[in-house]
């Protein structure tokens, strides 16, 4: 019974994937059904969770402004203090399958210092985004 399970689930996982694939061009393969996010967090002097303002996040490949959304398509921006997403699965065609260079500006909303941090972000015909490179916190200080 568990084999036959494992045999439907992995059907119902490959068909769904090819499909979305064949639309976007895409060679097809089997993606997990998980939603990937990427966040970044920005902390004060005292390494505490500091609330971020002005918050940019451009894709420099295409020049274009990255607007994290979440499951159906809602913008997610802000989860928490000072815990910001970048971008999320719902944004994975607007990078390129071997990643682009993303820069992320953001301004403490306390003492107003604005610092820039740099990312490398794959999306495309990868089934998830991912972050390639960058910080997982900033500084804000």
């Amino acid at each position: 019974m568990l084999k036959y399970f494992i045999i439907c689930l992995l059907a119902i996982t490959f068909l769904g994937c090819k499909k979305h694939n064949q639309q976007t061009g895409c060679p097809s393969k089997a993606c997990t059904a998980d939603f990937a996010s990427l966040t970044v967090n920005f902390v004060n002097k005292d390494g505490f969770p500091t609330p971020g303002k002005n918050i940019t996040v451009i894709n420099l490949r295409t020049h274009e402004t990255i607007i994290a959304k979440g499951n159906g398509g809602l913008i997610v921006p802000s989860i928490g203090p000072g815990l910001y997403v970048i971008a999320t699965d719902n944004n994975k065609s607007e990078f390129s399958t071997e990643g682009d260079d993303v820069e992320l500006t953001a301004t403490d909303a306390t003492t107003n210092i604005t610092k820039t941090a740099s990312f490398k972000i794959s999306g495309g015909c990868n089934c998830h985004i991912a972050k390639l490179s960058g910080p997982d916190k900033i500084a804000l200080y």
